[in-house]
């Protein structure tokens, strides 16, 4: 015993050195090295020459990873995979390894390097940085584009089995998924919906692509896509309008005008249906106040309480009926037109 006081666990420097871990995790993706460990232990060397790096600096990214559970240093030196490395393989069903790519760097990160900018005028920090709108900016680099639809998608793999365990969304006849990319949750809602259509509107860039992810599906013969722009309208005569990660992208004026259209367009005894973060109202930890600050910097959107997806409803005239919980970090809020 040295009798020196033991300095008390710093919730604040564990906090900031959040960066630091998410950086390395970026690493990680950037370079592929999941992709580069199998099912048995590699060797650095072996990982260092898959993904072109530098063995000693490798050596000691995955030794830092390894101390937080991502990836195992073995006695002998190997590296072998863990629960959570295994996550960012490209080839792993719920891979997230675009999602860690996208957000972590890139854009997103040089879009939070201007984050002060923000808190002063209340400015998108991604417009600040780039001089446009994140989806904008999207339109002229078709390669970030990409690597932000694959990360969406696999976070939306991440979220559907919750999804779905709450809430059936049936029945219906006609489903029309807003902003739907290449309606991955739709189509495994229509496979528990015999009979019922589905239409995944979203710009037609977007939609060019999209039917590839279902041919030769079941739901493909009950599948079609339509492009547009939903501030402008959205395809009529659906019974359920089913919006995910779509109105938290956007300001209250913005997110009203897209529901308007919505509104004029469904079917009297029809329901929307948003997959989206609740904030909590006892203010209790969430995924969801990161979000909302990720909003801010990139979208100028926000996260929201269910009384602002109320009020977002009432004044584009429709109703909430419930928001039911799921066991991911999302919620599903129904709502009916009025």
């Amino acid at each position: 015993m040295t009798g020196e006081a033991s300095l008390p666990p710093n919730p604040l420097l564990q906090m900031g050195m959040g960066l630091w871990q998410s950086r390395a995790l970026w690493l990680v993706t950037r370079f592929r090295i999941a992709d580069a460990v199998g099912e048995t232990p590699e060797s650095i060397a072996t990982i260092a020459t898959h993904s072109q790096t530098d063995p000693d600096a490798l050596g000691r990214l995955l030794a830092a990873l390894s101390a937080f559970g991502v990836f195992r240093m073995e006695s002998d030196g190997r590296v072998s995979h863990s629960e959570s490395s295994r996550l960012l393989r490209s080839d792993h069903p719920f891979s997230q390894r675009a999602f860690v790519e996208s957000v972590f760097g890139h854009e997103h990160y040089e879009a939070w390097g201007a984050i002060e900018e923000t808190l002063r005028t209340g400015r998108p920090a991604f417009d600040v940085r780039y001089g446009t709108p994140v989806f904008a900016y999207f339109q002229e680099h078709p390669e970030a584009a990409r690597l932000f639809s694959e990360a969406m998608t696999g976070t939306t793999r991440m979220v559907e089995d919750a999804v779905l365990a709450a809430h059936d969304f049936g029945p219906f006849e006609l489903g029309v998924d807003v902003g739907g990319s290449q309606g991955s949750l739709l189509r495994r809602i229509l496979s528990r919906t015999p009979g019922a259509r589905g239409i995944v509107f979203d710009l037609p860039r977007v939609v060019e692509v999209a039917q590839q992810a279902w041919q030769g599906t079941e739901e493909a013969t009950r599948l079609s896509v339509v492009g547009g722009d939903f501030f402008v309208a959205v395809p009529e005569g659906g019974d359920l309008y089913l919006l995910k990660f779509i109105l938290h992208d956007w300001d209250d004026a913005r997110a009203v005008q897209i529901l308007r259209n919505i509104r004029a367009a469904i079917h009297p005894d029809g329901r929307i249906a948003l997959v989206e973060m609740v904030l909590p109202e006892d203010g209790s930890a969430h995924t969801a106040w990161l979000m909302d600050l990720n909003m801010l910097v990139m979208t100028g959107g926000r996260e929201r309480r269910a009384a602002q997806y109320e009020a977002l409803f009432d004044a584009a005239r429709f109703q909430t009926e419930r928001v039911i919980a799921t066991a991911s970090p999302m919620s599903i809020i129904i709502a009916k037109p009025i």
